[in-house]
C-alpha cells in the first residue's frame, strides 16, 4: 500500500481562501444560531457563495471535485469556518457531502439538479424512514425523516428509504426532492450543534422519478468509472468522518484561543493570577497539543483521500484515525471546560458552547470509536 504524505498545501484559489471571511461572519451570528436553533439566512448564503455546495460536484457541472488537493482544501476550510461557529462548519460539510452523494444520480437527475449551475444548497436525511412504494417510473414516498441539517435553507433534500427488490432483503436507496415536494417541521431541540437546524422533513405520497434516486451501495463503494473524479471513486467511509470532525478541529481552536485570552486576564478570589496555577498551565499545554495532533491526523487522512492508493486497509485505518482525532478533541475541550469554573459554564460563554458542540459531534455514527477500531483491528489480526 502506498500512502500519501502531505507535501504542499492545496491551491490558494480553493475553499480555504474564502473560509476566513465566512468564519468572521459566522462568529458574529454564532450566539444567535445557538439560541434560534438554525443558521441565519446570511450565513447559509455565505456558505454557498464560498463554494462549499459546489466543492464535490463534478466538473462537467462547474463543480470542483476534480481540483488538486480538493479534500485537504475542504478539511482546512471546514476547520477555519469552525473557529467562528461549529454549526456553520457542520452545515458546510453537509453541503459538500450531499453534493458528492447526489453525483451518483443518473445523468438526467444531475442535470435537473445542477443544469443551471453547481451552487445549489442541499440537505439530507440518510437513515431509512417513512414508506417507499415502487410504482411505474419511480417510487411514491410518505413519512417523516429526521436530522436534515440545514434543511431550512436547502433547495433540494435527499432522504433514504428501503426498497424491496425481486429477491433478497430490502436495499437502501436515496431519493432527491425539490423544496416544493416536502414540508419542514421545526423539531430540532438539541444540547449542542443547535445552529445546524437539523429539522425533520415530511412527505405526503410524493412521486420521485427513477432519475432522482440512487442506491446506497454505489455511494459506499464509489463510482467505478475511471473517468469519474477521484473523490467520486473513493469509498464513502474513507472520507465520511472528515465532514464532521474537521468542524470540531476549528471549534476547539477557536475555543482554545478564547479561553487563553480570558484566562490570561483572570484573577482568583485570593488575588492570584489564574494563569499562574500549574494545573491551568498543564491544561493549556495538553489542550493545545491534543488539538495539534487531531489536526495532523485529519490533514493526513484528507491527503490520503486525495492521493493514496485506494485499498480496503486504507479505509479501515482512516476511519480508525477519525475516531482517534475525536478523542483528542474531547480531551482538549473537557480540560478547558473543567478549568473554566462557574463563569465558563454561563450560557453566554463560548467555551461551554464548543464543549456541547464537540460532544454532540462525537456521537455521530461515522465517528463511533468501537465500530471504527473493531474494523481496523480485525483486519490487522487477519480475521474475516
Amino acid at each position: 500500500m502506498t500512502n500519501a504524505t502531505p507535501t504542499a498545501p492545496p491551491p490558494d484559489a480553493g475553499l480555504s481562501a474564502a473560509a476566513g471571511k465566512v468564519a468572521e461572519l459566522a462568529a458574529e451570528h454564532a450566539a444567535a444560531a445557538d439560541s434560534d436553533d438554525r443558521l441565519s439566512a446570511t450565513v447559509a448564503e455565505a456558505l454557498v457563495s464560498a463554494g462549499f455546495a459546489r466543492h464535490l460536484v463534478g466538473p462537467r457541472w462547474g463543480g470542483s471535485a476534480a481540483a488538486p488537493g480538493a479534500m485537504r482544501d475542504l478539511a482546512r476550510a471546514l476547520s477555519v469556518v469552525g473557529t467562528g461557529c461549529m454549526s456553520a462548519a457542520w452545515c458546510a460539510g453537509v453541503l459538500a457531502a450531499v453534493g458528492r452523494m447526489c453525483s451518483h444520480l443518473p445523468e438526467e437527475g444531475q442535470e435537473e439538479l445542477w443544469g443551471d449551475g453547481p451552487d445549489v444548497p442541499l440537505a439530507g436525511s440518510l437513515a431509512p424512514s417513512g414508506t417507499v412504494d415502487t410504482v411505474p417510473g419511480g417510487w411514491r414516498l410518505s413519512g417523516t425523516w429526521d436530522f436534515a441539517s440545514g434543511v431550512d435553507h436547502a433547495q433540494w433534500t435527499m432522504v433514504g428509504g428501503l426498497v424491496r427488490g425481486p429477491e433478497g432483503p430490502p436495499a437502501l436507496r436515496h431519493f432527491v426532492l425539490p423544496r416544493r415536494d416536502y414540508r419542514v417541521l421545526d423539531t430540532w431541540r438539541n444540547v449542542g450543534l443547535r445552529g445546524t437546524g437539523s429539522n425533520s422533513v415530511v412527505l405526503g405520497d410524493v412521486f420521485v422519478p427513477e432519475h432522482r434516486s440512487f442506491e446506497h451501495r454505489t455511494v459506499l463503494a464509489g463510482d467505478p468509472a475511471p473517468s469519474a473524479p477521484r473523490l467520486h471513486r473513493v469509498p464513502l467511509k474513507l472520507i465520511n468522518g472528515l465532514f464532521f470532525v474537521a468542524p470540531g478541529i476549528g471549534a476547539v481552536e477557536g475555543s482554545l484561543g478564547a479561553w487563553t485570552r480570558w484566562t490570561a486576564s483572570r484573577v482568583e478570589i485570593n488575588g492570584v493570577r489564574t494563569g499562574s496555577r500549574p494545573g491551568v498551565r498543564l491544561t493549556l499545554a495538553r489542550a493545545a497539543a491534543g488539538l495539534d495532533a487531531a489536526r495532523l491526523i485529519v490533514d493526513h487522512a484528507a491527503a490520503e483521500a486525495d492521493e493514496a492508493e485506494l485499498t480496503p486497509a486504507l479505509t479501515l485505518r482512516v476511519t480508525r484515525d477519525y475516531s482517534t482525532a475525536v478523542d483528542l478533541l474531547l480531551d482538549s475541550v473537557n480540560g478547558l471546560m473543567r478549568m473554566s469554573g462557574a463563569r465558563g459554564q454561563a450560557l453566554s460563554h463560548p467555551v461551554q458552547r464548543v464543549w456541547r458542540d464537540v460532544h454532540c459531534m462525537a456521537g455521530h455514527a461515522a465517528l463511533q470509536p468501537d465500530v471504527n477500531a473493531d474494523g481496523w483491528a480485525k483486519d490487522a489480526l487477519g480475521e474475516e
